[in-house]
C-alpha cells in the first residue's frame, strides 16, 4: 500500500513551534531539565501591582461620576490609559539613560573598519584625542605631536629672522634634491601642448600630459605620489641655487592647491603654517593660541590664505624665472579672433515680459475711456474683489485677442466686473471706436435679471445704460449699452442677423452649465468672430467682435484642444482666489433619506450657529414644499415648541410623478459607512460638535426662521423676494433647486446645506424615452454650491454626504445637455443657415451620429428638409418660430377650417411647461396615523375633512376641463388656455389648480407667434387674434386633433390586442392605465435584445383623460408627445419594474393615421386588391384599392401594421412600375 502523501511544511514559524513541542514531549519522557530562554521578559509581581494601581487611579480621574459610558467610549478610555502609561514608562527610561553619560571622544568611526594601515593624519588625530583625554603619551606619540627645531647659537631670532631661517632650511633641502638631477642629460626643447596655460604642463615619459587626480572630499588621501622626471640645465641649476629652491612638499602642496581648491595641503605645509602662526602669536605670551581656538573655522581659513598669499606669489615668480617661463596675462585679449567688417554683436538676452506687458499688436487702436462715478462704499467693495486687481491683464488680453477664456474662482467678481471693465474701456459708448452693445448671456432668467440690477447699482451715474432681456420681458431701450439676457435670446437674434452687428463684445457667462443654447452659441460665435474680422478688413465702419467666455469651473480642453472650434487656441486667463474662504464639512455617513437628514441638520444648525442665512439645495419643488412646511411648524414663531410635529420621511412624503426611489445612483449601499454601531448619546455629541465654529459664539442666532422657496416655476416676483432682508429676529432660510447654483449673490447667506443631488431630464436617443432621475451632481457643481456661502463673507458648507461618496460617485463635470436632449430643433436651425452637413458644425462636444440621423429623419417626416438633406421652404418658415419643429409644423397647417387662433393657443400651451398642479402637491399631506388606543383630535378631523374637500374640488375641475373632448390631452389644454383668457388672475389659477406663471408665459407666447405670422407670412399680414376665444365647434375640435397628430405622426402607438401579432398577456387589465400599447418604433428597454415582451409595451399616463375610460373604450391608436419611465428604481427580485408611460396628445382612428402618414416614408402600400373601372384613360394612370401598411423606417417595426383599404391613384413610372401619386 502506498504511503499517504503528507505535504511539506514550509513556514518557518510553524516548524519552530513543532520543534518546541517535540522538545517538551522529550522532556516529559526523559525527565530532563530544558534550558530556559534568557530573552524572556520577566515582570515581577510588584511591578504588575504598581501598574494596575496607576491604571485604576487614571480611570477614576478620567471617568466622570454618575455618567453612563457607552461600550465604544469605554474601549477608547482604556486605550488612552494604556497609551499614557506606556509614555510615562518611556519617559522614565529616557531619564535614566540620560543620567549615564559616556565620553565618546575616543570612539573610532566605523569607516575605519577594514583598514590595515593607519595614515599619518589618522595617527596625529588619534594622538591628539588621547592627549586631550589625559592618557599617558609614549615616545612615538610625542614624535607625532612635536618636532624638534634646530636653532643657531646666539640670541633668539625675531619674527623676520625666523621666517628667513625657515626659508633657508627649505632651500637647502631643495638644493640637495636638485643636485641629484644635474647628472641627467638636458631635455630637448619641444613646444608642448598647453604651453599657453597659466603654468607649464607636466608630461610623462611618453610625452603625454600628467593630470592631477582630484581627491574626493572626506576621503583618505593616498600617500602614493606620481614621480615627475625633470631635467635642468646648469644655468637653471645655478639660478635655482640663487633663490634657494623649494622642497618637494611645497611643490606638491602648490600643485594641489592650483589644481583643485578642495584639496588640502600636505602635513609638512600644515606644520609650517602652524609654526608660522605660533611665531606670529608668540608676542601675546600664549594668549594667541587661546584666541585662535575661539575663532571659527571660516575665519581661520581666511587668515591662513592671507598669510600664504604673499609667499605663494613670490614662490611662483621665482619658479617661473628658474624655468624660463613667462606667464600670459589673463584678460579679454587671450584669443584674438578676427572680426568681420559687418559684424554686429548680439543683444543681451533678457527674461521675456509677461504677455499683458508686451506692446499691443493693434497699433492703430486709440485710447478711449469712460469715467464712471460710483458710491464710495461700492467702490471699496469692488477693490476687495480679486478680479479688479487683474483688470489691466484682462483688458490687454481682450484688446489683443478676439477670443478670451476667463476661468475665475467662485466669488472672484468676474460676472459683475468684467462687463464694467469693457464699458469703461469704451465698449458700448456711441462716440467710441466700439459703439456696439455689450451682450452678457446667462443660462437662467433669474440670474440675468438679478445681475442686471446688481451691475446697474454699481454703475453709479451710468446705471441707465444697463438692461436685461428675457423671454417676454425686458427693459431694453435705445440708450442701452450693457444688455443681460438668456442665451436663447441671443440665439434668436443670431438667426435674424448672423453677424450680430449691434454688438461689439459678447460675454458668455457660466459656460460650464453646458446647456444646448450655450454650446450652440459658443460654436456659432466662433464663426461670427471670424466673419466680423473679415468684414472689418473690407469695411472700416465694422469693428471686430470680442468674445469672452467665463466660468468658474470649465473643461478648458473642450475649447483649447478643439481645432474644429478654434483653429488657434484662445487666450486663457485664470483668476485665482475667491473673496472669502468657505469651510467644507462632510457628513460621517450618507443617508438615503436626505430630506430628513437636511431637516435635522437645519434644526441643529439654527440652534447652534451664529447669525447668518441658510441656503439649502434640494432636487425639486415637492421636496421644497415638504421641508418648508416642517420648518414652519417647528420654527415659525417664538413659541414653536408647542406646535404639532409631523414626522414624515422623504420616502413617505408626497412626491411628483417623476420622483421615484433611487436606482442607478442609489446610495443605500453607502448608508452605513462604519461597521460598528454608535450609541445615540455619542452620535448626538458628534452632531453638536459639528456646528461649533472657532472664534464665534454659538447659540447667538435668531429664534425664528424666514423661509423662502426658490425654483424655476416660481414667478419672478416671488423669486426676487430672496434678495430682500429678513424680518427682525428671523434667520433667512432659502430652499432652492440648482437654480441658485450659479451667478446668484444672495445677501446674508453664510451657511450652505448641500444634498449633493439634482433632478434632471434624461433622454434615450435610441428609443426616445425620457425620464426624470435624481442623481449625483458633479464635483464642479458641488464646488459652485459651496461657493454660494462665500459671496458676502466667510462661510461654511455642510454636505449631506461623506467624502468617500464624493470621491467615488461624483463625476468631475456634468454631461452636456446636448447629449441628453432631442436635437431636431438644433439641426433645423443649422439647416436654415444653409449648413448642409450638420456633423461638420464645430460643437464643443459633438453629439452622437445616431442622434443626428434620427433628427434628420424627423425633419423629413415634417417636410422641413428634402430627402437629399436640403432645407425646404416649409422648413425655412418653421425655423422662424421659437418653437419645436413639431409645433411649428402644426402651426403651418392650422389655418384650415378657421382654426388658426385655436392653433396658436394650442401650440403655445404645448410648448410651455406643465401647467397643471400635481395632485400630490395640490392636496395637503396626511399626518401620521394615530397610535392604537389614542383618539383623533379635532385638528386631525378638520384636516382630514379639508383634504377630502380639496380632492373633490380637484376632480371636479379636471372633469370640467374635459368638456370639449374627453379623449384628448391637447384639447383639454386648449380649454384651460381659453378659460384663463376670460379671467387671467392668480386667484382663478389657484382655484383651478393650474400654474399662473406658466399660463402668463403662454399668453405672451401667443402674442409673439401672432406677430411672427403677420411679419413673415404674407397671407397672414392682416391676422387678428382675439384675446378671448369662443369655444370651438365639434368640427374644429376634430380638425385640431388631426393637426396635432400631423406633428407627431411618427410617435403613434397601437393597442396591443389590435396589433397583427399581439403579445401574450398574463392577466387581463382592470383599468385603462393597465391597457398595453405597442409604439411604432419598438423600445429597447433592457439592452439591444430583450427577451421579455413586456419591456416593449407602453401604457397610458394616469394624468391623461384617457385614464378615466373603461377598458373597452380605450382607443385603438394613440398619438403621444413623449414617453416617460420612472427613474431611480431599485432592481432585483421582488421589485416591480417601472412601466413606460405615454404623455398622450389625442386618439386617432386607423383611417386618420393612413391619411396623416401619406407622403412620408412611414407608410407603404400593398398590391392592388381591386381596380376602379373606367378610371384609366391613357393606360399610364389608374385608381385602385390597396392595403396601406404603417411601419418604422429602416425595417425596425417589422412588417408594419395593416390599415383599412384605401382608394389611391397610381401612375406608371419607367423602371419602377406603378407608383402612388
Amino acid at each position: 500500500m502506498a504511503k499517504k502523501f503528507v505535504p511539506r511544511q514550509r513556514k518557518r514559524k510553524v516548524l519552530d513551534r513543532q520543534r518546541a513541542q517535540a522538545r517538551v514531549e522529550t522532556h516529559d519522557e526523559n525527565d530532563e531539565v530544558t534550558v530556559a530562554d534568557t530573552n524572556v521578559l520577566e515582570i515581577a509581581q510588584d511591578q504588575k501591582n504598581e501598574a494596575n494601581q496607576k491604571r485604576a487611579q487614571l480611570r477614576e480621574e478620567l471617568r466622570p461620576d454618575g455618567v453612563k459610558v457607552s461600550g465604544k467610549k469605554a474601549k477608547r478610555l482604556e486605550k488612552y490609559i494604556d497609551t499614557k502609561l506606556r509614555k510615562d514608562e518611556n519617559r522614565e527610561l529616557l531619564a535614566k539613560l540620560a543620567a549615564n553619560k559616556i565620553d565618546t571622544s575616543l570612539f573610532s568611526s566605523f569607516k575605519t573598519i577594514g583598514q590595515t594601515r593607519e595614515t599619518k593624519k589618522g595617527a596625529i588625530s588619534r594622538a591628539f584625542r588621547e592627549q586631550n583625554a589625559g592618557l599617558p603619551s609614549d615616545k612615538s606619540t610625542l614624535e607625532l605631536l612635536y618636532e624638534r627645531r634646530e636653532l643657531a647659537d646666539g640670541p633668539l631670532p625675531t619674527r623676520e629672522q625666523s621666517d628667513s631661517s625657515d626659508d633657508e632650511q627649505d632651500a637647502e633641502k631643495g638644493r640637495k634634491k636638485s643636485s641629484a638631477k644635474e647628472s641627467q642629460p638636458p631635455p630637448v626643447a619641444v613646444p608642448a601642448v598647453g604651453s599657453g596655460l597659466k603654468r607649464p604642463l607636466q608630461t610623462d615619459d611618453s610625452g603625454r600630459p600628467v593630470l592631477a587626480k582630484r581627491q574626493k572630499r572626506g576621503g583618505v588621501k593616498s600617500r602614493a605620489v606620481a614621480t615627475i622626471h625633470e631635467t635642468f640645465t646648469p644655468a637653471e641649476s645655478e639660478s635655482e641655487d640663487e633663490w634657494g629652491g623649494l622642497s618637494s612638499e611645497d611643490e606638491n602642496s602648490e600643485e594641489d592647491s592650483d589644481t583643485s581648491g578642495s584639496e588640502s595641503h600636505d602635513e609638512d605645509d600644515s606644520r609650517d603654517d602652524s609654526d608660522e602662526e605660533s611665531s606670529e602669536d608668540g608676542e601675546c605670551t600664549g594668549e594667541g593660541s587661546a584666541s585662535e581656538d575661539e575663532l571659527d573655522e571660516a575665519e581661520r581659513q581666511e587668515r591662513r590664505k592671507q598669510r600664504s598669499s604673499a609667499f605663494k606669489t613670490w614662490a611662483h615668480q621665482a619658479r617661473n624665472e628658474a624655468l624660463g617661463y613667462e606667464p600670459v596675462q589673463s584678460g579679454p585679449s587671450i584669443l584674438e579672433i578676427p572680426k568681420p567688417a559687418n559684424f554686429t554683436p548680439r543683444p543681451l538676452e533678457q527674461d521675456p515680459l509677461p504677455v499683458e506687458l508686451l506692446p499691443t499688436k493693434n497699433i492703430a487702436r486709440k485710447a478711449f475711456s469712460v469715467l464712471v462715478t460710483r458710491d464710495p462704499e461700492i467702490q471699496e467693495v469692488r477693490f476687495r474683489l480679486p478680479v479688479v486687481a487683474e483688470e489691466q491683464k484682462i483688458m490687454e488680453a481682450i484688446h489683443d485677442n478676439d477670443v478670451v477664456v476667463i476661468c475665475g474662482a467662485t466669488g472672484s467678481g468676474k460676472t459683475t466686473q468684467v462687463p464694467q471693465f469693457l464699458f469703461e474701456a469704451g465698449y458700448g459708448s456711441p462716440n467710441s471706436p466700439t459703439p456696439g452693445m455689450i451682450g452678457v448671456t446667462q443660462p437662467r432668467r433669474v440670474a440675468a435679471v438679478s445681475m442686471s440690477k446688481r451691475v446697474g447699482q454699481e454703475m453709479g451715474d451710468h446705471s441707465h445704460v444697463v438692461a436685461y432681456q428675457i423671454r417676454f420681458e425686458g427693459t431694453v431701450d435705445p440708450n442701452t449699452a450693457m444688455k443681460f439676457m438668456t442665451d436663447g435670446v441671443l440665439l434668436r437674434e443670431a438667426a435674424q442677423d448672423i453677424a450680430l452687428r449691434k454688438y461689439s463684445a459678447i460675454i458668455i457667462d457660466e459656460a460650464h452649465e453646458r446647456s444646448v443654447n450655450t454650446d450652440i452659441l459658443i460654436a456659432m460665435l466662433s464663426r461670427v468672430v471670424k466673419l466680423r474680422a473679415e468684414m472689418a478688413k473690407e469695411d472700416p465702419k465694422v469693428q471686430p467682435l470680442k468674445l469672452i467666455i467665463m466660468s468658474a469651473t470649465l473643461r478648458i480642453e473642450d475649447l483649447t484642444q478643439n481645432p474644429a472650434l478654434f483653429p488657434n487656441p484662445p487666450r486663457v486667463l485664470e483668476i485665482d482666489g475667491r473673496e472669502h474662504a468657505v469651510t467644507i464639512h462632510f457628513a460621517r455617513k450618507t443617508h438615503h433619506d436626505y430630506v430628513e437628514d437636511a431637516f435635522k441638520k437645519i434644526c441643529r444648525g439654527h440652534k447652534k450657529l451664529p447669525p447668518g442665512g441658510f441656503l439649502v439645495f434640494l432636487t425639486g419643488q415637492a421636496e421644497i414644499n415638504q421641508l418648508s412646511k416642517r420648518l414652519k411648524v417647528t420654527f415659525g414663531g417664538m413659541n414653536s415648541g408647542s406646535g404639532p410635529k409631523v414626522r414624515i420621511s422623504a420616502s413617505e412624503a408626497p412626491v411628483e410623478v417623476e420622483d421615484i426611489d433611487f436606482g442607478e445612483v442609489d446610495d443605500r449601499t453607502v448608508d452605513d459607512m462604519d461597521d460598528d454601531e454608535i450609541s445615540i448619546t455619542e452620535d448626538e455629541d458628534e452632531q453638536d460638535k459639528e456646528f461649533e465654529i472657532e472664534d464665534e459664539e454659538s447659540g447667538t442666532g435668531p429664534l425664528r426662521m424666514h423661509i423662502l422657496p426658490l425654483f424655476s416655476l416660481l414667478p419672478t416676483k416671488e423669486q426676487m423676494k430672496v434678495f430682500d432682508p429678513p424680518p427682525d429676529g428671523s434667520r433667512l432660510v432659502i430652499l432652492a433647486t440648482n437654480v441658485a447654483e450659479t451667478s446668484l449673490t444672495i445677501p446674508g447667506i453664510k451657511y450652505v446645506f448641500d444634498c449633493g443631488r439634482s433632478k434632471e431630464r434624461r433622454y434615450d436617443p435610441t428609443n426616445g424615452v425620457q425620464s426624470f432621475e435624481i442623481g449625483w451632481i458633479s464635483k464642479a457643481s458641488a464646488k459652485q454650491r459651496a461657493g454660494r456661502a462665500g459671496r458676502t463673507g466667510p462661510g461654511h458648507c455642510w454636505r449631506l454626504y461623506s467624502s468617500a461618496v464624493f470621491e467615488r460617485d461624483f463625476p468631475e463635470f456634468s454631461q452636456p445637455e446636448l447629449l441628453r436632449m432631442p436635437i431636431e430643433g438644433v439641426v433645423l436651425q443649422l439647416k436654415a443657415m444653409n449648413l448642409q452637413h450638420v456633423i461638420n458644425f464645430p460643437f464643443p462636444t459633438p453629439p452622437e451620429r445616431q442622434s443626428l440621423i434620427k433628427a434628420e429623419k424627423l425633419l423629413t417626416y415634417l417636410s422641413a428638409i428634402s430627402p437629399s438633406g436640403q432645407v425646404t421652404p416649409i422648413g425655412s418658415t418653421m425655423s422662424i418660430f421659437p418653437l419645436s419643429p413639431r409645433f411649428a409644423r402644426i402651426l403651418l397647417v392650422g389655418h384650415l377650417h378657421d382654426c388658426l387662433p385655436y392653433t396658436i393657443a394650442l401650440v403655445a400651451g404645448l410648448s410651455a411647461g406643465d401647467i397643471f398642479v400635481l395632485e400630490t402637491q395640490a392636496i395637503p399631506a396626511a399626518v401620521a396615523e394615530p397610535e392604537e388606543g389614542r383618539y383623533r383630535t379635532n385638528e386631525e378631523v378638520i384636516a382630514e375633512d379639508r383634504r377630502a374637500k380639496i380632492r373633490q374640488a380637484f376632480n371636479a375641475v379636471h372633469k370640467n376641463f374635459c368638456f370639449l373632448d374627453d379623449r384628448s390631452d391637447a384639447i383639454k389644454l386648449l380649454q384651460v388656455v381659453g378659460e384663463y383668457a376670460h379671467d387671467p388672475t392668480e386667484e382663478w389659477c389657484e382655484s383651478h389648480f393650474v400654474r399662473y406663471k406658466v399660463l402668463k408665459e403662454i399668453k405672451q407666447l401667443q402674442s409673439q407667434i401672432a406677430d411672427l405670422l403677420r411679419t413673415n407670412i404674407p397671407a397672414f399680414a392682416n391676422l387678428k387674434v382675439p384675446e378671448k376665444l369662443d369655444p370651438p365647434t365639434p368640427k374644429q375640435v376634430q380638425a385640431l386633433k388631426q393637426m396635432v397628430a400631423a406633428g407627431f405622426i411618427d410617435q403613434v402607438a397601437i393597442r396591443a390586442d389590435k396589433s397583427p401579432t399581439p403579445p401574450e398577456m398574463y392577466r387581463k387589465p382592470r383599468r385603462a392605465i393597465d391597457v398595453p400599447y405597442i409604439p411604432l418604433y419598438p423600445l429597447e428597454a433592457d439592452g439591444p435584445k430583450s427577451d421579455d415582451p413586456a419591456d416593449r409595451l407602453v401604457y397610458i399616463h394616469p394624468a391623461s383623460p384617457l385614464a378615466h375610460l373603461s377598458i373597452d373604450e380605450c382607443p385603438d391608436y394613440v398619438v403621444y408627445s413623449y414617453l416617460q419611465r420612472a427613474g431611480n428604481v431599485l432592481s432585483g427580485e421582488g421589485v416591480k419594474k417601472p412601466k413606460t408611460r405615454m404623455h398622450a396628445l389625442t386618439d386617432l382612428t386607423a383611417g386618420q393615421v393612413a391619411s396623416l402618414a401619406k407622403g412620408t416614408p412611414l407608410i407603404s402600400y400593398g398590391k392592388p386588391i381591386k381596380e376602379v373601372q373606367g378610371a384609366s384613360d391613357d393606360g399610364k394612370t389608374r385608381e385602385v384599392w390597396v392595403i396601406p401598411y404603417l411601419r418604422a423606417e429602416g425595417g425596425a417595426g417589422g412588417l408594419g401594421w395593416p390599415l383599412p383599404a384605401r382608394k389611391v391613384k397610381q401612375r406608371k413610372a419607367a423602371g419602377k412600375g406603378w407608383v402612388v401619386e
